[in-house]
């Protein structure tokens, strides 16, 4: 197996070649580019990562609705409520620091230093995606009713 492996990777000499050409930029610490242009983003997807795994909901609210986070311990609602800056409202074009794609590509993959908006380095670029284009959807419902 490892030796049928070896071959079909140096059977591909051009994905070979990019590799090492790419080795002098890693090795003198380059960086990723920091947005990647993935498919277009599903908004279903990006609703159930906002609302699960993503953790989101956590200060957003779910749905992005500040007031609909889960019920806390007091002492972790009390903590929530002093931070400072105080989770912006997704659904507010008006309290957005990002007003781009690339900009809240970076938001949430990188995190906003100084503030509790910490990097979702964990997520695939088409996560991202997946969340930017449901976030999308908040900014347009604004404060309409939330999805059930």
């Amino acid at each position: 197996m490892v030796m049928r492996l070896q071959r079909s990777f140096f059977s591909f000499p051009g994905l070979a070649l990019i590799l090492l050409l790419g080795l002098p930029a890693w090795a003198a610490g380059a960086t990723a580019p920091d947005f990647i242009a993935a498919a277009p983003g599903d908004a279903g997807r990006g609703r159930a990562l906002f609302n699960g795994i993503g953790g989101c909901f956590n200060c957003h609210g779910y749905d992005g609705v500040l007031t609909r986070r889960p019920d806390y311990s007091p002492q972790l609602a009390e903590e929530l409520s002093r931070l400072n800056p105080p989770p912006a409202d997704l659904r507010n074009q008006a309290d957005l620091k990002a007003q781009t794609e690339p900009d809240r590509f970076r938001s949430i993959k990188f995190g906003h230093p100084g503030t509790a908006m910490f990097p979702k380095k964990f997520l695939m670029d088409q996560e991202l995606a997946d969340l930017l284009a449901y976030l999308a959807t908040l900014r347009a419902e604004g404060h309409g009713p939330a999805k059930p």
